[in-house]
């Protein structure tokens, strides 16, 4: 090797510290996580209890559906029923777009308990309803909005205190939900039996209340009351977003997705009741699908914080597109209905719970974090908001079979553009773990 090869190649030495000072410079870019402590542990706990008593008492409306079609409102259609779940579903996202900028903002208690002051009263509201329209918007409207409030900061909230952990993390949290949607069915199908609906719902809220007491208390934002309001950086620039082919390409999906994904969900107790399945069994099928879910909110987390939360999550999102159309063999028989409810839980559970660790891995910052879940969660908002009336609406005029094939291929066609997302974040990251 000639003198001049010598001088023109840098020393191993040089190059080490170059490294090194590259890391440190990303290093101190970085927010510090803590990645744990007490305050960090205590939110994530906190965080649960809220989730539990949000997202997981819109995961037991299927018992509700159930109810009014059978029991309360038998005059009116599956189709019309289904709207007040899907106003729910739809505010309890679509106020991410209010609450998600708030909460980078600092006003996570604000939010969280303004929420769940209106949550509460307008649940035990749904016992003294004597009508359709005032049980809409009882449950449909009021619970939805302040559901809506508390959602996002409730998973938001830990992405303070953790980065590497982040995506168990928030699958540890969201598994709230799937816990609400186990015990909030057996308990409401057992108290409607035992005291009737208006006591079953009253004594239902009286647990809520414990929930939302125990969240609050525990919760703990990161550098005092009003939080840390980010990393310093610039305001988030919502327009710059919808410029990213990843984001746009996800947020769209998640839109497609959501119209497939739910509605077996919601549909689940009442399709038990059309397959001839045992009254004792037909009460238990949320709680099994809802218990099968807690598989599927940690398990792919764990895997996902080394292998990349978008990876994992488009995989997810196409096998539970798959096993929806599985429902066509359910049909025939109680244990095939179980098994396909099981299976379906697992895998649809990490629909939710790595949506948020995936849309955090586009964020540019940490102060943009609740804006870009707030953004993202419109789609979804309006996939909820419409899905499952016109999935009833399919189940009235074509049957079974029909809604599971509509239910089915909107997954497929979410699932597709995942794919795509998944594409552009590599190119954009260069590297496959996104």
């Amino acid at each position: 090797m000639s003198n001049q090869d010598v001088e023109a190649s840098p020393s191993p030495t040089f190059a080490n510290n170059l490294d090194a000072e590259k890391r440190s410079k990303q290093v101190n870019d970085d927010p510090i996580f803590p990645e744990g402590g007490i305050a960090g542990w205590s939110s994530v706990i906190g965080s649960w209890f809220l989730i539990l008593g949000t997202f997981g008492t819109a995961n037991a409306f299927g018992v509700f559906q159930s109810y009014y079609v059978l029991v309360k409102y038998p005059f009116e259609t599956s189709s019309t029923i289904a709207w007040i779940g899907s106003i729910q579903m739809f505010l309890l996202f679509m106020m991410g777009a209010v609450a998600g900028p708030l909460f980078d903002k600092g006003y996570f208690y604000l939010l969280v308990i303004t929420g769940a002051s209106l949550h509460i009263v307008s649940f035990f509201m749904i016992s003294l309803c004597k009508s359709f329209w005032q049980t809409f918007l009882a449950q449909g409207v009021a619970a939805g909005i302040g559901m809506g409030l508390i959602f996002i900061p409730a998973i938001g909230l830990p992405s303070q205190y953790f980065k590497r952990k982040r995506g168990f993390v928030s699958g540890l949290i969201v598994t709230g939900s799937s816990s609400g949607g186990v015990v909030l069915p057996i308990m409401l199908n057992k108290l409607i039996t035992k005291v009737g609906f208006e006591r079953g719902v009253q004594y239902t809220g009286c647990l809520l209340v414990a929930c939302m007491v125990l969240g609050i208390g525990l919760s703990r934002p990161f550098g005092g009351v009003r939080a840390r309001k980010g990393d310093g950086g610039a305001k988030p620039d919502v327009k710059a977003f919808f410029k990213e082919p990843a984001y746009v390409l996800l947020c769209v999906g998640v839109f497609f997705m959501t119209w497939g994904i739910f509605f077996p969900i919601q549909f689940l107790q009442y399709f038990a009741h059309l397959t001839g399945t045992s009254e004792n069994l037909t009460v238990y099928m949320v709680a099994i699908l809802n218990g099968a879910s807690v598989v599927g909110r940690t398990v792919p987390n764990m895997i996902a914080d080394r292998f990349g939360p978008l990876n994992l999550f488009t995989i997810m999102c196409f096998i539970s597109s798959a096993l929806c159309f599985a429902f066509f063999g359910a049909a025939h028989s109680t244990a095939g209905l179980v098994v396909v409810a099981v299976l379906y839980g697992a895998a649809s559970g990490a629909f939710v719970s790595l949506l948020t660790p995936s849309t955090m891995t586009m964020a540019k910052s940490q102060n943009e974090i609740g804006t870009r879940i707030g953004v993202g969660m419109v789609g979804l908002s309006l996939a909820a908001l419409t899905g499952s009336p016109l999935g009833a609406a399919i189940l009235d005029s074509r049957g079974y079979g029909a809604c599971i094939a509509w239910a089915g291929a909107m997954g497929a066609c979410g699932s597709c553009l995942f794919a795509l997302s998944r594409f552009f974040m590599a190119k954009s990251k260069g590297s496959w773990k996104v």
